[in-house]
């Protein structure tokens, strides 16, 4: 196991949820919404609660029922598609399964504040659930545009670079781009202190990482040039070696670039 391994499924979902948890943006909707159910009461919130106990309540259903539905369907939408899913498949089972804890989190909550019992909340909670969770799922993820398309990027090498790519890497493996490789709708960005996924295609990496001056030299990859060590081959086709030591294929298509980068060189 390499350094990439601490960034599976989970850590990758925990990092997600905690940079949307830093967001005001999110915040303030999730207060716009808490506040129109407290006013609105609906559920028969409205005859049995003051003011004050709706909006706390709905706060409750509100904030618990997006964090742990978040959680799940993330979990098991990245999980599931890295196993080889196509992308929607993966989240409308990621969803699905989200709506039986979002269930039983709702069922509890209604069984303490209107005194009924558990099982019987959780029946009538699920089928909204299972209805919410697809349809928040579905818009969560294209809504935030999971293949964004690339920042502003700075002049030059020395310049600040405005990255998506780069603002998404976790602080302990810095911002040293080596390469990035495409792993089905996610990329693997590797820097000399190891490895981690973002959400995006290898398309708009390659131009978001533009002042980073790196070429493509694959379908699947794209190597920085000052990290472009040596050429190498083997069975007849070429591999570039790059500074940490590892290898990466070159296409026929990108060949010719290649060369004459190392020629030049």
């Amino acid at each position: 196991m390499d350094k990439f391994a601490n960034d599976g499924p989970l850590a990758f979902t925990l990092r997600e949820m905690h940079g949307l948890s830093r967001s005001a943006r999110f915040w303030a909707v999730l207060a716009g919404i808490i506040a129109v159910l407290g006013l609105a009461g609906p559920f028969d919130s409205f005859g049995t609660m003051s003011l004050a106990e709706r909006t706390f309540y709905w706060a409750l259903v509100v904030i618990g029922s997006f964090a742990v539905g978040l959680f799940v369907s993330m979990l098991t939408t990245v999980s599931v598609e890295g196993a080889g899913l196509p992308a929607p498949v993966a989240l409308l089972l990621g969803s699905l399964l989200a709506a039986l804890p979002i269930a039983a989190y709702n069922g509890l909550v209604q069984a303490v504040f209107f005194r009924s019992g558990l099982p019987a909340e959780f029946i009538e909670v699920l089928p909204y659930a299972l209805v919410i969770s697809v349809i928040v799922a579905f818009t969560y993820r294209y809504a935030r545009g999971d293949d964004p398309e690339p920042a502003a990027i700075g002049p030059g090498e020395g310049a600040p670079v405005s990255s998506a790519v780069l603002e998404k890497l976790p602080q302990r493996i810095g911002k040293d781009v080596i390469c990035v490789q495409a792993q089905d709708h996610y990329v693997k960005v590797t820097t000399p202190l190891g490895s981690a996924l973002v959400l995006m295609k290898l398309s708009h990496a390659e131009r978001d990482l533009a002042a980073l001056d790196g070429l493509r030299v694959h379908r699947s990859w794209w190597v920085r040039k000052r990290h472009a060590n040596r050429l190498a081959r083997a069975d007849g086709k070429l591999f570039i070696e790059t500074t940490d030591g590892a290898t990466v294929p070159v296409g026929r298509k990108y060949r010719e670039q290649v060369l004459a980068l190392f020629e030049a060189g």
